[in-house]
């Protein structure tokens, strides 16, 4: 004999099952289920955009761990974003592994290229940033900004000036 409660889980996971299914698992169908975070074509980073922009870079590193990267771990935009913030905290040996994760999940991602390029001058391996230059100008035949301002920084390396100066803030890391 089946009791009352058992009988109301199975209908409520039931009834939860069917509306994912057929809503086609969308954002909707999600909520309905009780489960509440963005599908990742919905990710807006405007949020940590703003966090990375006021250096506050161990709030942004917090939220895209526990907000991106738990749910979206090869998530490529999280993972330079994330890079970025390290970075940009001198934690170099972190930063050189997220962005090596970007890159695995997208090889193409323009601002992982530039950050990763940006942070060899920092550490001093001009030749590994002249590699993603390369692929940057594969990826930009026609000149993108990634491209230009790696290359300005490669040449402002080989004019002696080994500090990096953060770029003044785009609108879209990755692109």
């Amino acid at each position: 004999m089946t009791s009352p409660l058992n009988k109301l889980f199975s209908t409520t996971l039931s009834g939860i099952a069917a509306a994912v299914l057929i809503a086609g698992f969308s954002a909707q169908a999600w909520a309905i289920a009780g489960v509440d975070f963005p599908l990742e074509d919905d990710l807006d980073f405007e949020e940590v955009q703003e966090l990375i922009d006021a250096g506050e870079y161990q709030k942004a590193i917090s939220y895209l761990d526990y907000e991106v990267i738990e749910w979206y771990p090869e998530n490529a935009e999280a993972l330079t974003l994330k890079a970025y913030s390290l970075r940009s905290m001198g934690k170099h040996d972190e930063a050189m592994e997220n962005y090596n994760a970007a890159l695995a999940s997208d090889p193409t991602h323009k601002g992982a290229l530039e950050y990763q390029g940006e942070l060899y001058l920092k550490i001093g391996n001009q030749e590994a940033a002249a590699v993603n230059l390369q692929k940057l100008a594969n990826l930009c035949p026609r000149g993108c900004e990634a491209h230009d301002i790696l290359q300005a920084a490669i040449e402002r390396f080989k004019d002696g000036e080994v500090s990096w100066v953060p770029p003044t803030r785009r609108e879209n890391i990755g692109e």
